[in-house]
């Protein structure tokens, strides 16, 4: 059960809540602690990190779709 805490709070920071300046400086003060979460996380912080980026993707086309369709058949406003 502490186990998955552990891994649950980690992925949360690293991949959500963590800015690169935070990252940077957990590297200097405990280096070898964040190398070893890291690489014991490596593959759901790649599922993350893909997730996301497919969710990006996802939502910036739908609005350049939206858009477009906006131009083409706009939407009259009573």
């Amino acid at each position: 059960m502490e186990k998955e805490m552990e891994k649950r709070n980690f992925l949360n920071w690293y991949c959500w809540y963590a800015s690169k300046e935070e990252i940077e400086k957990a590297k200097r003060i405990n280096a070898d602690v964040l190398e070893r979460l890291v690489k014991e996380y490596s593959e759901e912080i790649e599922k993350i990190n893909t997730s996301r980026r497919l969710f990006e993707n996802v939502s910036r086309s739908s609005s350049q779709y939206k858009c477009i369709i906006n131009e083409i058949y706009p939407v009259s406003r009573i």
